[in-house]
């Protein structure tokens, strides 16, 4: 499936021009004017391809409890690209810079939309290991799989185990009043769960694939991210979305 990242206003036509003068041009450095022209259309075009790329390069202990903001590409060279953005923990803000390399380094100014493409999809690809280092992710999953076990039981099995255990019949029992009604709260809850999570994720996906124009492999990773998890999941793709939003928004004013 070809890219979404539209053209750059970087790329040029050399087929007229001298081959000689175009193998000398592979070894040449992207020039400045070059460089500022990529970040720019970076900048405005994928503004959420950036805050993405910005925020997995983050250790994943920072990525679960700072905010990320105003995340720019501010350079590119045939060897790295550097980005700068804001980290924000409570109050706390700092500005930082990462220079991401190039593996290997590009070899003309030609190959950087391609590599860039390459990274764009990387970024917005989901992790799976968030249904771990996310704290909110981690709880809710986590629920979601006890309630899950308690359904697969069935609510005459699992008032059973429970009567047959003194602490947890006494502590059910204080809470909910009887083991059965707490039996059916559970089953209940786990397809209520289910059922707004499963809507959470298509609203997620539609996000992903008509706003944010992500492949379908990454799109339904998000989806199945977004039914084990719910809002998380979600408020992450809705970040881009806004961050994609106010990039255009600038763009037309400007």
């Amino acid at each position: 499936q070809p890219s979404r990242l539209s053209p750059p206003p970087y790329q040029h036509n050399n087929s007229s021009e001298d081959p000689n003068s175009n193998m000398a041009a592979v070894k040449t450095e992207i020039s400045p004017e070059s460089s500022t022209r990529i970040c720019t259309h970076m900048n405005m075009d994928h503004a959420a391809t950036i805050h993405a790329m910005a925020i997995s390069n983050l250790p994943y202990w920072e990525a679960a409890r700072c905010k990320v903001q105003n995340a720019k590409m501010k350079s590119i060279s045939l060897k790295e690209y550097c980005l700068s953005y804001v980290v924000c923990n409570g109050d706390a803000c700092a500005i930082k810079e990462i220079v991401i390399p190039f593996d290997p380094p590009l070899s003309s100014s030609g190959e950087a939309r391609p590599r860039l493409v390459q990274d764009h999809h990387k970024a917005l690809t989901p992790k799976f290991t968030w249904l771990v280092t996310d704290p909110i992710g981690r709880m809710l999953f986590g629920a979601c799989m006890l309630l899950g076990a308690g359904t697969a039981l069935g609510e005459e099995e699992l008032g059973s185990r429970i009567d047959d255990n003194p602490l947890a019949s006494g502590i059910i029992t204080f809470i909910f009043g009887t083991s059965a009604r707490f039996a059916k709260l559970v089953v209940l809850s786990w397809y209520f769960s289910l059922v707004a999570h499963t809507i959470e994720a298509f609203y997620t996906a539609y996000l992903c694939k008509r706003v944010l124009k992500m492949q379908a492999g990454t799109t339904f990773k998000w989806f199945l991210l977004n039914v084990c998890t719910g809002f998380p999941i979600m408020n992450k793709v809705r970040e881009l979305v806004a961050v994609d939003s106010a990039a255009r928004s600038s763009k037309k004013m400007s």
